[in-house]
């Protein structure tokens, strides 16, 4: 049996909305549009050509983030585990079908918001540049730090770099996810661990 609305709610406030200052009336129209929702692991949260419509905060599971090209090879960008908040931060992204593919690597739990509520919401009381500002911060350190290390780094040093970074993710990942996040094969993977540095 599913939680009530405002359980659902709970998390979502004390992690993503706490320091925004909403009223008893604006969190209850908020709660209102939450579910609880789970993803087998491999299963779609959101497929390319699909309109990202929710925010997902993951309570459990990990989730990956990717692009399949025309011959059906994947391109890992990022990974998300419990406690991440996922949303359409670019505009374009809550506007247009999105390019790339949201899943599920183990079997996760999330719970979803609509973003166009959320967003009117907050934008009327003058709070939607404080949520979004510093997603959108992330979301740009993040790019710049991942271009700067495929162009200055060996795929040696951006492995030891992600598993000093990531310890716990390194071990629930499975090798050929790591490896496209990466930029190599699985094969490489494999020789770059079983090869002295």
């Amino acid at each position: 049996m599913g939680r009530g609305q405002a359980a659902l709610f709970q998390p979502l406030m004390e992690q993503v909305l706490g320091n925004l200052s909403l009223s008893i009336d604006q969190c209850r129209t908020l709660e209102s549009g939450l579910k609880e929702q789970v993803f087998p692991a491999k299963q779609p949260l959101v497929r390319a050509g699909q309109h990202w419509r929710h925010l997902f905060f993951i309570e459990r599971g990990l989730v990956r983030l990717y692009y399949l090209d025309t011959d059906g090879r994947e391109s890992n960008k990022s990974f998300f585990t419990e406690g991440a908040v996922i949303w359409p931060v670019a505009p374009r992204d809550r506007e247009y079908p999105v390019r790339f593919e949201i899943a599920a690597v183990e079997q996760t739990t999330v719970i979803s918001c609509p973003v166009g509520p959320l967003q009117a919401l907050l934008e009327g009381c003058g709070a939607w540049e404080r949520f979004a500002l510093p997603y959108a911060e992330r979301l740009l350190e993040s790019k710049f730090q991942r271009e700067h290390d495929f162009l200055l780094m060996s795929a040696r040093e951006r492995l030891v770099q992600f598993e000093a970074q990531n310890p716990e993710l390194s071990q629930r990942l499975p090798d050929y996810h790591l490896a496209s996040f990466l930029g190599i094969t699985n094969v490489s993977l494999s020789r770059i661990r079983h090869k002295p540095g």
